[in-house]
């Protein structure tokens, strides 16, 4: 069995048995004539897979939201177009529903939750209608240029909750046409220089073939870096500029990012590199392949690098800032400067934190940051187990977060900072649906990963969190330390104990960790390293309780929680 987290679409026609009674040799030949020429041509075109026919109705499986809701339009408008030579008493019209969730796979087969959502939505649509989640809404926004109208919360058969529903708004306007790209508005060549953006040069990868007919491997590189680079909200990146044009911008902090292909046989080797405005290296990588792919080197280099150029540039802008006097810092700084404090465990960092992010936003009122590291604050209170009121703390962080995306709806860290929001209230299919915004719109964002594979653990889809944990490591180069803990806690709840130990062994430093040491000791009958671990954690939070964390903790599947709580309680831990 196999079970993962996908995007999932329903669809069925609408008075089939009628139609059917009517003629059922013309209904088949009609049904089978619109799934060849019309369905499968779209569902293909979207990269989808149909998991399965359940006679007139299919489920067919999605690689992103955007792919599944594109393709439910078309599916509806081409249905629209062919009815319209048809009589009103044969035309055959779907109704189509669309869920991210769980899919078990099993036997050649389809199970989960989020199969039986999806077709409960679809039961819910109008004939010749999309109605999706509220999940399925969130991710997808407003930047595709479909409105969806609030249907409201629908009690569905089987599920033990009411499930909001919205439904797409399906028009014949030629603004419609947007449907099939995204808005100008995301497609910039050189997006203007901002005090609130980092510049990076990225001169085109060299190539050091000796072969000139290789000079189209080195171009693609170039390409597809700079592409996923300006994914990144906080980067401004354009072409190489000529060094007298650099030299008319001495104010703006930038740097260069450079590099050379070399490929010979079957092997290639990439070096990049991280230069700043004074010509100092700020970080370099060497990547070597197997050339069995060359499609597969160029899209693990253009993930790869960007992720690792986004994590060092911000670490060298955060350590810039900190030597600058508090009088001579700009919205960005104070940001920067905020995050740097605000993961702290002491106090009077924390409060610092704080008046840096209000700084940001009394310096610049529309820079969705300082709201952004605001939420942040927040949340770490509620991850940090600390005494503070659960509904006040969220709302606090939601309103900030809320402000946050009004002003910066692209930024796929404010969709982050939502998703964990989301989860913290118990809403987990807004804080996937979030969690998945934030991918679409930064699929090389490290941290974002690591925060994912934290919030799939609390939500039991393990090992789906342990792939994108794995993943966030691969890319990242500096490995954080809670990028181990995130994935040995998805460990230790899988029962795979002495591989969750393996990962907390190689951090550094464990800091609120230790909650998770404790328990892992525990379970493995290792009592007095737990209650070492135990009591390391309680010099860092004093007020730590067994009770307060297990009542707020975000835990889908409670009988995880009551392995977690078993542990914690073996350490020692008071109640």
């Amino acid at each position: 069995m196999e079970q993962k987290l996908s995007v999932i679409m329903a669809a069925d026609v609408v008075g089939y048995s009628r139609l059917m009674e009517s003629d059922e040799k013309g209904t088949l030949a009609a049904l089978v004539k619109h799934r060849q020429e019309l369905l499968d041509v779209a569902i293909a075109s979207h990269h989808g897979h149909i998991v399965k026919l359940i006679g007139d109705g299919m489920l067919v499986e999605f690689r992103t939201v955007e792919d599944a809701v594109l393709c439910a339009v078309e599916i509806q408008r081409g249905m629209r177009q062919r009815n319209t030579a048809t009589r009103p008493d044969r035309r055959m019209e779907f109704r189509i529903g669309i869920n991210i969730g769980d899919i078990l796979f099993e036997d050649g087969d389809v199970y989960g939750d989020g199969v039986n959502l999806a077709a409960r939505i679809e039961s819910l649509a109008r004939p010749g209608g999309v109605s999706v989640s509220s999940a399925v809404r969130d991710t997808v926004g407003s930047r595709l240029g479909i409105h969806f109208e609030d249907a409201g919360e629908q009690a569905v058969k089987n599920i033990g909750r009411p499930v909001h529903i919205f439904n797409v708004v399906i028009d014949e306007t030629p603004e419609f046409a947007t449907l099939m790209a995204p808005p100008l508005s995301e497609v910039q060549g050189n997006p203007p220089v901002t005090s609130n953006r980092t510049l990076v040069y990225v001169s085109r990868f060299v190539n050091l073939s000796g072969d000139p007919d290789q000079e189209y491997f080195a171009a693609g590189i170039t390409e597809d870096v700079v592409a996923a680079l300006s994914r990144f909200s906080g980067l401004n990146v354009i072409g190489r500029l000529p060094r007298h044009e650099q030299q008319h911008q001495p104010q703006v902090t930038h740097y260069t990012l450079g590099g050379s292909v070399r490929r010979l046989g079957d092997r290639v080797r990439v070096n990049a590199n991280l230069t700043n405005a004074m010509g100092e290296h700020v970080w370099a990588e060497k990547y070597d392949f197997d050339l069995s792919d060359m499609f597969q080197v160029q899209d693990e280099l253009s993930r790869s690098i960007p992720a690792a150029l986004n994590v060092k540039i911000e670490e060298a802008e955060r350590y810039r800032v900190l030597g600058k006097p508090l009088k001579g810092l700009k919205a960005y700084d104070f940001y920067l400067r905020g995050r740097h404090l605000e993961k702290s465990l002491k106090p009077d960092e924390t409060a610092l934190a704080r008046q840096m992010f209000l700084a940001a936003i009394d310096d610049d009122p529309s820079y969705a940051r300082g709201y952004l590291g605001l939420a942040w604050l927040e949340v770490r209170k509620l991850k940090w187990n600390e005494r503070v009121d659960l509904e006040a703390t969220l709302a606090s962080a939601f309103a900030s977060a809320s402000k946050a995306l009004e002003l910066s709806p692209y930024d796929a860290d404010v969709h982050w900072a939502l998703g964990v929001i989301y989860l913290w209230r118990g809403e987990a299919e807004r804080a996937i649906g979030c969690y998945e915004r934030g991918r679409e719109l930064a699929p090389n964002n490290c941290d974002l990963l690591a925060e994912y594979c934290d919030a799939l653990g609390y939500l039991g889809l393990l090992d789906d969190a342990i792939r994108i944990g794995e993943l966030a490591l691969r890319l990242n180069p500096s490995r954080p330390d809670w990028y181990f803990w995130n994935i040995a806690a998805s460990k230790f709840l899988s029962g795979l104990d002495h591989e969750a130990l393996a990962l907390l062994e190689k951090m550094a430093d464990l800091g609120s960790a230790y909650r998770l040491l404790a328990a892992t000791y525990a379970q493995l009958g290792r009592l007095e390293d737990a209650h070492r671990a135990a009591a390391e954690l309680l010099k860092l939070n004093p007020e730590f309780s067994i009770e307060r964390y297990s009542s707020r903790a975000p835990y889908r599947d409670k009988a995880l929680l009551a392995r977690y709580v078993e542990g914690l309680r073996l350490a020692g831990l008071p109640e």
